[in-house]
């Protein structure tokens, strides 16, 4: 169980920033922690807040080891995060030779940057960068039955 006390300094902080914090999340953090601090215990807290209590055991780990200062610290995308840099060469490399699947664009920002990111993270940094999995091309021909006879005859695919 995490039991840190407020002191009343931060207490008012907590009262004032909650609100008017610029990102959303931190707001949550400050009032998780502002609830906390006025003796509502943590389901109750995690409850109104519609997150886990774990969360709020979380939140409240970041203010004891970091004050407020350690609310307002989070990285939303650390993994994508870390793609950012190497964004054109990967950029290059899959305009010059695009990607079939996403297990094959993982092997090659891999190869290309010596990061491993999973499907999952690869699928949607692909999307937000504007690059993409290359479509597959139909055949230009197909072989289909003839009814007039037994023999096989060329058709183009139907448009």
């Amino acid at each position: 169980m995490i039991c840190t006390p407020i002191p009343d300094e931060a207490m008012q902080i907590l009262r004032e920033e909650r609100f008017t914090h610029p990102h959303p999340r931190v707001q949550r953090q400050m009032e998780a922690v502002y609830l906390t601090g006025m003796g509502l215990p943590r389901q109750e807290v995690a409850r109104l807040l519609g997150v886990a209590a774990g969360t709020i055991r979380s939140y409240l780990a970041d203010y004891r080891d970091a004050g407020i200062e350690g609310l307002c610290r989070f990285n939303p995308h650390p993994q994508s995060a870390a793609l950012g840099p190497h964004t054109t060469t990967i950029q290059e490399a899959f305009i010059a030779d695009p990607p079939h699947t996403v297990q094959e664009a993982v092997n090659r920002i891999e190869e290309l940057t010596g990061i491993r990111r999973s499907e999952t993270t690869v699928r949607p940094w692909l999307k937000k960068t504007g690059l993409g999995i290359a479509k597959p091309v139909p055949s230009p021909q197909k072989r289909t039955p003839s009814r007039e006879n037994s023999s096989w005859i060329l058709s183009s695919p139907p448009r």
